[in-house]
């Protein structure tokens, strides 16, 4: 149970960062283009479909946020994935 509420904890974290990391490439694209900066920009499709073309990593060097959209992308997957590597690890005899 409270490993469960800590792994859970730990996705909310990487979440935030990972949200915070694309935030802050949306907002220099933005000053780049010269285009209005969209408070809502989660749930416009022209960005949805801008992060998962490609080219995200690109703009997230060219805005100098490539480590730190690399170290958020890496969070969210072991945040994910790590509570299904340690039930697997709990359930193994031995």
């Amino acid at each position: 149970m409270v490993r469960g509420l800590v792994w859970f904890m730990l996705f909310g974290a990487a979440s935030l960062a990972f949200y915070r990391v694309n935030d802050r490439i949306v907002w220099d694209i933005c000053r780049r283009e010269r285009r209005p900066y969209p408070q809502a920009w989660t749930f416009s499709p022209y960005w949805q479909w801008r992060t998962i073309v490609g080219g995200w990593y690109t703009d997230a060097r060219q805005a100098g946020l490539l480590i730190p959209k690399a170290a958020a992308t890496a969070a969210i997957l072991m945040a994910g994935i790590g509570p299904v590597v340690t039930g697997v690890f709990e359930r193994m005899p031995g």
